[in-house]
């Protein structure tokens, strides 16, 4: 579960090169010459991790090693049901967009901060795509898992050895020329077409063709919809309430093709200035409906980098009511600056955040309280320095002119 990245500290990046166990070249080809290695040291609070259920997850921040894109994927109480709860599952999950080969490790941190713990991919592990990640399930049992918390955490290491992809290159002599996958192509043309289909849903009007299939496959709550005990399961025509149409299309755009529609698709969907920034934000309520964690965190991204005075309270109530802590800080950090505050309050977005949620309006009011307390404090003192300095120089003034 997302919410529980808060609970997550990247504390320090070591030097490329400079892993505290590792030699990675030990375990590569001998046509292997170009190596960038790199390590994350993570904190864990350990009594925030306790009783988080089985099959429940967060994640850390993105760290770069390589020039990529990296996260953890951390499973208190395990990856699988089967396991009973008795192991912890860690994985190394991509969040960059290129096909990387790596070799890479995870090691407990003992009471001193010693590694001890170590385990090690046994081959190179190729990465292709974004969000795919590679670990283990039974990284260490759960009972042996408190030997190593000190102060109420514990801490790893993950260290990461990136394959030149130079070194890995086909050779010269070779001219067969493998083209890069067109499956999401071949599979937005399935839904532009409407081959095959054998759903229906109704939103807002209009009516859009699907495959049961692969909207299942995608999603697990569609899963549940469709192929579970829940009364959809039978019907061939689904009204979904609540969600406007465009919506929907940029949704099944994503389930099919595991991306966005162009930009300029999502800002001609709305009106006015912020078009972008209104789609993202539909797009991250409907990715939390449907469990889509990719594109929940592809919108958290978006929104991130377009925060402004117009849309800020709005983005902050989502990020509340829908478990996105990071998103959530960064638009607490804007929308307190003196600057930005005074645009916000006048906003219906702040209104709304105000009615829907209270907790959150009370610590904006409060911080933002504290920073005009310090910059009025600030502005004083500067006002006291000046009227000392003009105090100085009149004295100089006059003592000068008396000597005269």
């Amino acid at each position: 579960m997302s919410y529980a990245c808060r609970y997550i500290q990247l504390i320090a990046k070591m030097p490329n090169g400079r892993t505290p166990r590792v030699d990675f070249t030990d375990q590569a080809s001998t046509s292997i010459t170009e190596i960038t290695s790199g390590s994350y040291r993570l904190k864990f609070g350990f009594s925030q991790i306790k009783d988080i259920g089985i099959g429940n997850f967060f994640l850390s921040p993105n760290f770069t090693i390589g020039g990529l894109e990296w996260y953890i994927k951390c499973y208190p109480e395990g990856y699988y049901a089967k396991d009973k709860g008795k192991y912890m599952s860690l994985y190394l999950s991509y969040a960059s967009e290129t096909e990387v080969s790596v070799i890479f490790e995870f090691c407990l941190l003992d009471r001193k901060g010693n590694p001890t713990t170590s385990l090690r991919s046994r081959n190179t592990h190729t990465f292709r795509r974004p969000g795919k990640y590679k670990g283990w399930s039974k990284f260490i049992k759960r009972d042996d898992l408190e030997m190593y918390v000190r102060d109420d955490h514990f801490e790893a290491i993950c260290s990461v050895a990136i394959v030149s992809p130079k070194s890995l290159a086909e050779p010269q002599n070779c001219l067969i020329v493998v083209p890069p996958s067109d499956l999401p192509e071949q599979l937005g043309q399935l839904l532009r077409s409407q081959e095959g289909t054998d759903i229906t849903f109704v939103v807002g009007g209009e009516i859009f063709y699907v495959h049961k299939l692969l909207l299942a496959l995608r999603s697990p709550v569609f899963k549940a919809e469709l192929f579970g005990p829940m009364k959809e399961n039978h019907a061939k025509r689904i009204t979904i309430e609540d969600m406007e149409p465009v919506v929907f299309k940029a949704l099944l755009h994503f389930i099919y093709t595991d991306s966005l529609p162009e930009e300029k698709e999502l800002k001609n969907s709305v009106d006015g200035p912020d078009a972008l920034t209104i789609m993202m934000q539909h797009l991250l309520v409907a990715a939390d409906r449907y469990a889509l964690e990719r594109l929940k965190l592809i919108c958290q991204k978006e929104l991130s980098k377009n925060v402004s005075a117009a849309t800020v309270a709005t983005t902050l109530a989502l990020a509340e009511q829908h478990n996105c802590p990071q998103l959530k800080d960064m638009c607490l950090e804007f929308a307190t600056a003196r600057e930005n505050y005074h645009q916000m309050v006048s906003t219906e977005g702040y209104k709304h955040l105000s009615l829907s949620c209270p907790s959150i309006f009370k610590e904006i009011e409060e911080k933002h309280g504290a920073t005009t307390l310090i910059d009025d404090f600030a502005e004083q003192a500067d006002e006291d320095n000046n009227r000392d300095q003009r105090f100085s120089l009149l004295k100089l003034f006059l003592c000068n002119g008396s000597t005269k």
